[in-house]
């Protein structure tokens, strides 16, 4: 009897343990993805992420994230954008990204490091 109780608990002290490193395992793939779409998609224009993010405040970036990748993309397909230094054709491309399929699935893994990393170059 006593072999059954602690095999249900360490079954008990396993759920829980992950249930709560789970999500967070989750959130840090998501971040990660989010990363890799960032430097193959955004940084072309942007050049460092560091830099970039910190530009603007974490709730800035929230008004402009909240939107399910509305408010973004319309910044990026304005036909005014002024983008660092960058050429026509980089310019169109992002409006190709922009437009496409790829961008809607790509974006909450996006969004994600925007937000993280907006937040970790603010704290420094």
């Amino acid at each position: 009897m006593e072999n059954r109780n602690s095999l249900s608990k360490k079954m008990l002290y396993l759920f829980f343990i992950l249930a709560f490193a789970a999500p967070l395992a989750l959130e840090a793939i998501s971040t990660f993805k989010g990363q890799l779409i960032y430097l193959k998609q955004c940084r072309v224009c942007h050049f460092s992420s560091k830099t970039f993010l910190s530009n603007h405040a974490v709730d800035d970036w929230g008004k402009v994230l909240d939107s399910d990748g509305t408010k973004l993309s319309d910044i990026h397909l304005k036909k005014d954008e002024v983008f660092f230094e960058s050429k026509e054709g980089i310019r169109k491309s992002s409006h190709k990204y922009f437009k496409s399929d790829a961008y809607k699935r790509g974006y909450e893994e996006l969004k994600a490091f925007i937000l993280e990393s907006s937040k970790i170059s603010h704290e420094n």
